[in-house]
């Protein structure tokens, strides 16, 4: 599937070696569900989530949710898990959510929309 470059890759709690260096040498972004990779033990603990690998390192990275109903969770909780466990800051929180606009499938119209969104909301910090 890595060879078809998609235009981002959900969860990525089963990549070896090789398809992590494809993954990050061909920057495909990760879509990443904290609470589900948890409560699912695909991952057995947030200080050894992938999360921080691929943050540090500036890999497209976006925080999402994995059926909300069934993980108890939504979206601003999974970016305060991701705050409060990585220690991130609320700027960087917020240019976190504004490169995932990257990534969504849509026109540049609405991306570019977004990004002002953004842009206005990081002045105001």
């Amino acid at each position: 599937m890595l060879d078809f470059h998609p235009g981002r890759i959900g969860h990525a709690c089963f990549l070896d070696e090789e398809h992590w260096s494809t993954v990050k040498a061909s920057k495909i972004p990760v879509e990443i569900c904290l609470s589900s990779n948890i409560m699912t033990e695909r991952i057995p603990s947030l200080d050894v989530h992938h999360f921080a690998d691929l943050y540090n390192e500036k890999h497209p990275v976006v925080l999402c949710t994995d059926d909300p109903g069934v993980f108890s969770t939504s979206l601003s909780k999974e970016y305060s898990l991701a705050a409060s466990t990585f220690g991130i800051g609320k700027k960087e929180m917020l240019l976190l959510a504004k490169d995932a606009v990257e990534s969504i499938f849509s026109g540049e119209e609405v991306k570019r929309e977004l990004r002002q969104i953004f842009d206005s909301a990081l002045k105001e910090l």
